[in-house]
């Protein structure tokens, strides 16, 4: 066995010993009345499509940020202008940034995406239901469960724009000031995840004192599942294991994922990733979350029919949601599950950050 093995089996025994103990940083907040499939309804079927730099993408930035703000949150959009190589027209997207001081200026950032994809096989986009208001609508739950409340680490809840808009490039790229070369490069580059972009570039100083990110892509059918790598990207790992291991010992079923394409049904495959792409590859432990129906972790090619029903497809509708989880009860419960996991692994990342420094 090699020392970087050894060590890394050392750590996630020292994780378990203090799981095992009790060690908890958790804080005593506890979840508004409100239910998250409100949100959830509400920016699909309400709203509705949002394809990237659009009216809806905008409404469904100021709704984000009307929630958080009515949870006492400090709250920010951020308007940025881009350009896509399929389109003619330079467009404007919004960052929704919530933040919860915490006693400690270093941050925790979990986040999801504001616009939703276009199914190429019909030519229109989707409402999101689960891809993405899911997870934008865990990141209002958060808002509330911290209302008046002071975390340990300062939390940032972000809605990034114009994420699923391809072949784009902002329109002012900051200069290289606290990112390495390589990582500046591979940012500006990126394909699309133009929020995301935007945003790191912006807050290169951010960099140093963000200790984790954990996005939320359709998180509403199945399992959690930890992308360790992805098509542009292999995540730190111990921070993958953690997140999984931290489920585990909750009682909850967390997988862990190779997650390179999806498949659809009519054989197409798509590439990958998520918006806490850029911070990966600034080296700040990240991953994202997504859940499954039985998930095949011996591949790196989800089958969307029977892994992920609906995704990137006009299938993804609020009905379906509520369809594929039998009822809106059994919807809620299964967001609370979700949010809880990532509630819980916020108190933990405390642990995780002290057995990463040894």
């Amino acid at each position: 066995m090699s020392g970087s093995q050894m060590c890394k089996k050392l750590k996630i025994l020292v994780i378990l010993i203090l799981l095992f103990s009790g060690f908890s940083l958790k804080s005593d907040c506890v979840f508004a009345q409100e239910d998250l499939i409100t949100h959830v309804k509400y920016i699909s079927t309400e709203i509705g499509p949002r394809p990237a730099g659009s009216a809806n993408e905008k409404v469904t930035a100021q709704y984000i940020a009307s929630q958080f703000q009515d949870n006492g949150v400090k709250t920010e959009i951020k308007e940025f202008k881009y350009y896509s190589l399929n389109s003619d027209d330079i467009k404007t997207s919004y960052n929704v940034i919530g933040t919860i001081e915490g006693i400690s200026d270093e941050e925790i950032i979990i986040c999801a995406d504001l616009d939703t994809v276009k199914d190429y096989l019909v030519g229109n986009y989707t409402v999101g239901a689960n891809d993405d208001a899911t997870g934008l609508a865990i990141l209002i739950g958060l808002a509330q469960k911290y209302k008046d409340k002071k975390p340990f680490y300062t939390i940032k809840l972000i809605g990034f724009g114009a994420s699923e808009d391809s072949f784009t490039f902002p329109l002012i790229t900051p200069k290289r000031t606290d990112l390495s070369p390589d990582a500046y490069h591979q940012i500006v580059y990126l394909p699309y995840l133009v929020g995301a972009r935007q945003y790191i570039l912006t807050n290169q100083e951010s960099v140093n004192k963000t200790i984790a990110v954990i996005s939320l892509e359709a998180v509403g059918i199945g399992d959690p599942c930890v992308v360790s790598k992805d098509y542009y990207a292999e995540n730190n790992q111990f921070f993958v294991d953690f997140l999984v291991l931290n489920g585990l010992m909750g009682g909850i079923n967390t997988y862990k994922i190779d997650f390179m394409a999806s498949i659809t049904p009519e054989g197409r495959e798509g590439a990958i990733s998520h918006v806490y792409l850029p911070f990966s590859i600034a080296h700040i432990p990240s991953t994202f979350i997504t859940c499954m129906n039985n998930p095949n972790i011996t591949s790196t090619i989800h089958n969307t029919t029977k892994e992920m029903p609906g995704y990137l497809s006009t299938d993804d509708t609020y009905d379906n949601l509520v369809k594929y989880n039998e009822n809106e009860k059994s919807l809620e419960s299964q967001l609370e599950t979700i949010q809880n996991l990532v509630d819980d692994s916020i108190t933990k990342i405390s642990l995780f950050n002290i057995i990463s420094g040894f």
